[in-house]
């Protein structure tokens, strides 16, 4: 992954803590199919890399569950 997919992730990540899944699905559309999927699948390991990391229940698991739901429907639009 190169620095510009890195900043696509992170900026794709900031959207949605600020729970704008409308917003990061607009965004997907204004980057190629390609970069979009390279975004959703680093946020999803970094949200899988902290929920391994919060294991000891240090953090609700909920949290994890709603940005695996949006990361789902992220990639369903990639795919329609």
């Amino acid at each position: 992954m190169n620095a510009d997919d890195d900043q696509r992730a992170d900026d794709l990540e900031r959207v949605l803590d600020e729970g704008a899944l409308a917003r990061a699905t607009k965004m997907l559309g204004k980057w190629s199919t390609a970069h979009a999927g390279i975004a959703v699948s680093e946020v999803q390991a970094r949200n899988d890399a902290h929920r391994t990391a919060a294991a000891d229940g240090s953090a609700d698991p909920s949290n994890f569950t709603r940005r695996d739901q949006e990361l789902a429907q992220l990639r369903a639009a990639l795919e329609a």
